[in-house]
């Protein structure tokens, strides 16, 4: 919100509400101080502190969504798809977001105007809901979008947070492989629908974090056999029960793939505690596991940190045979 100005819900300044009130010089001089920044042509806000906060995946995702969300505020009755669906959905990429925002196409044409990219419509039952006021094409229907538009690595990591669903919590998945697979086939035939088949091929529920998608896809790329996802592992000696990201039983080796968030929350006696408690787990589980590695984002990205830590826990490892992100 900002005092001088009037504001919409979502605490944007219209430039066609301060021009009607009068007051388009009062808004150049609040942009040209720092008090508003301009989100979108004709839309501003005031500086959130608040992003500060956040990693800088975080970070982008919040000022795509506030793109969409601005964009809401100017174009026609939009209803969002593809990437600004996804965004107002709260799945998460891979990868830059993009500059524009996308919406159906009032018809069966497509263009792209400026910042804006409208799809065009492939039949009049794209189901559509409102999220927060903000209307967007239904979930399946995003994803199949956001599969046409996206890098192969970006719409696997969606897909695969839309399925989430972990052994270890009761939490419900956002969706079911078969009900994408349903919008997909109702959409037939499509441009595009090859890279969404090759992306739902892949996809599982149970990837817990983008790294472990994106770690199953590097493995992919040099012939690593595919592992058993989330594997139980009881551990007596701490009387609980471990799920280990990617398992090969029949090499005695186990990895996963650790962003090291869990670390860094919270306080430093809490941070501390957590260290201690994930040293004592990894104890334990090495003690059953006779080869266990783990690896972090940098390695993954670079691949040959993580092809060499999967090829001594004695993993047939071979050439790299495609780049899959």
């Amino acid at each position: 919100m900002h005092p001088k100005f009037l504001t919409t819900r979502d605490g944007f300044v219209l430039a066609r509400d301060a021009r009607a009130a009068g007051r388009t010089s009062a808004l150049a001089a609040a942009v040209a101080d720092g008090t508003l920044e301009r989100v979108r042509r004709g839309v501003y806000r005031a500086p959130s502190a608040e992003t500060a906060k956040l990693s800088k995946p975080q970070r982008a995702a919040l000022a795509y969504r506030v793109q969409v969300r601005a964009a809401a505020q100017t174009l026609r009755s939009p209803i969002f798809t593809s990437y600004s669906a996804i965004a107002i959905h709260g799945l998460p990429i891979i990868g830059d977001w993009p500059r524009q925002v996308y919406m159906l196409s009032p018809d069966r044409h497509g263009h792209r105007r400026g910042t804006t990219i409208a799809v065009a419509r492939p039949d009049d039952d794209a189901p559509v809901e409102s999220i927060d006021g903000v209307a967007v094409t239904g979930l399946e229907h995003s994803l199949v979008q956001l599969c046409r538009h996206a890098p192969f690595g970006a719409a696997l990591v969606a897909v695969d947070a839309a399925l989430a669903s972990m052994p270890w919590v009761a939490t419900p998945p956002r969706t079911t492989l078969q009900a994408i697979r349903l919008e997909h086939e109702r959409l037939l035939p499509y441009a595009g629908s090859r890279r969404t088949e090759a992306v739902l091929s892949r996809a599982t529920s149970l990837a817990a974090t983008p790294l472990e998608t994106c770690s199953r896809l590097v493995m992919e790329e040099f012939g690593v056999p595919a592992p058993t996802l989330q594997r139980r592992l009881w551990l007596p000696e701490l009387d609980e029960n471990a799920y280990l990201d990617f398992s090969w039983e029949e090499h005695g080796a186990a990895g996963e793939a650790d962003g090291h968030g869990k670390y860094l929350g919270g306080d430093a006696a809490s941070s501390a505690a957590t260290v201690v408690r994930e040293k004592k787990r990894e104890e334990a589980v090495r003690r059953q596991v006779p080869a266990f590695d783990r690896w972090d984002w940098s390695e993954m990205w670079t691949r040959d940190p993580l092809v060499a830590r999967l090829r001594r826990l004695g993993l047939p490892v071979g050439h790299r045979r495609m780049r899959l992100f």
